[in-house]
């Protein structure tokens, strides 16, 4: 019988966490990074959130469905923050930061003229709504400055 020839073959490793268990324990030969006490600039040292603290969110509730007006939602909440009427969620404090609020307002103010036209008739109402009530909020603190 003439020889087979072996044909060099690919070997698939699956590297994907099978189950829960296995996302909460260390892995062997690895240890966690630390931060020093002179507040290192190492990026891998400093704190924040791990990636399975942020899986196990992603888990939890899942993410609402992006539309025009969610989006709006959130740039209006930024410019809320930024006014002071909003707490920071990072600081949980209000600060206020007008020039960022007023480029968060313009920045809604410039989608409103880009998409005229374009917007269904409830979107249309609620960027209006919108808009007048962060120009009219802006008014308001900005005066209170002065």
């Amino acid at each position: 019988m003439p020889e087979e020839k072996k044909e060099k073959s690919f070997v698939f490793v699956d590297k994907r966490k099978v189950t829960e268990r296995e996302d909460s324990e260390p892995k062997a030969g690895t240890k966690p990074p630390t931060v020093s006490a002179e507040g290192s600039t190492d990026p891998q040292a400093a704190p924040g959130p791990s990636a399975e603290t942020q899986e196990e969110r992603g888990r939890e509730e899942p993410l609402p469905e992006i539309d025009f007006n969610s989006f709006i939602l959130s740039l209006s909440s930024s410019a809320m923050m930024h006014l002071g009427l909003l707490a920071n969620p990072v600081t949980e404090k209000t600060e206020e930061n007008l020039p960022l609020a007023k480029q968060t307002i313009d920045i809604i103010s410039m989608l409103r003229k880009k998409t005229e036209g374009n917007l269904r008739d409830e979107e249309s109402k609620f960027l209006e709504a919108i808009l007048y009530d962060l120009r009219m909020n802006f008014v308001k603190i900005s005066r209170r400055k002065d």
